[in-house]
């Protein structure tokens, strides 16, 4: 499985420098959502490479060069899921890395500095998003699946955005009015436990589900 890990970044060293650039175009155009910069930037960093990983396992047929190798079905799944813990935490070095150089030349843009909470919402939101995209990816593959791919992306980063703006205002929506409380209340430490004990159980899911569809796919 680590081969199979290593091949998910070495396929793509030359869009490393575009991920890159990702971020720090993320950053500099999610200056109004606050510290939800850092799941912006790092997911859409994380979103990029994964990608990129599927596409090119497509377009060179690397399912069927797999599926003659005696590796279980069930790894080479488990592969991608953990790529994308490795996308992660090379885009949170890569924030940090921003973060130390704005604070040192005193950039004129805002980069708040990573917190346990960020930390944690961050990897929620990529959990959620490939969770979503992952298992479709392994029943129809990427070009089937690339429309509905594209939609999740921008609902997600447009949603985020939206969100964080009807939060910021004085609302009177019922379910947000909730769950302000219950993090003033409990604490945003003890929420963001409860987010991670949340997205544990769902990736897991998703993974299990992705095991299932691509044991059915036929090459």
């Amino acid at each position: 499985m680590y081969s199979l890990i290593v091949k998910d970044i070495l396929i793509q060293k030359k869009r490393m420098l575009i991920s890159f650039l990702l971020i720090i175009f993320m950053i500099i155009s999610f200056q109004s959502i606050g510290e939800a910069m850092f799941a912006a930037s790092v997911g859409a960093f994380t979103y990029s490479l994964l990608m990129v990983a599927c596409a090119y396992e497509d377009m060179n047929k690397s399912n069927i060069m797999l599926n003659s190798l005696p590796i279980k079905k069930s790894k080479i799944v488990a592969a991608k899921y953990v790529s994308i813990f490795v996308f992660f935490i090379m885009g949170t070095i890569i924030y940090y890395v921003c973060h130390v150089v704005a604070s040192i030349t005193k950039m004129p843009f805002t980069l708040y500095p990573l917190s346990f909470e960020m930390f944690v919402g961050g990897l929620a939101s990529v959990c959620l998003m490939q969770g979503i995209y992952l298992p479709i990816f392994f029943k129809v593959g990427y070009v089937k699946s690339k429309i509905l791919n594209f939609i999740i992306f921008f609902t997600f980063f447009y949603g985020i955005s939206y969100l964080i703006t009807i939060i910021q205002r004085d609302t009177i929506i019922p379910w947000i009015n909730r769950l302000n409380e219950f993090i003033q209340v409990r604490g945003q430490v003890f929420s963001a436990m409860i987010l991670l004990g949340v997205i544990t159980v769902f990736i897991l899911a998703s993974y299990s589900l992705s095991v299932k569809f691509y044991k059915q796919r036929e090459f």
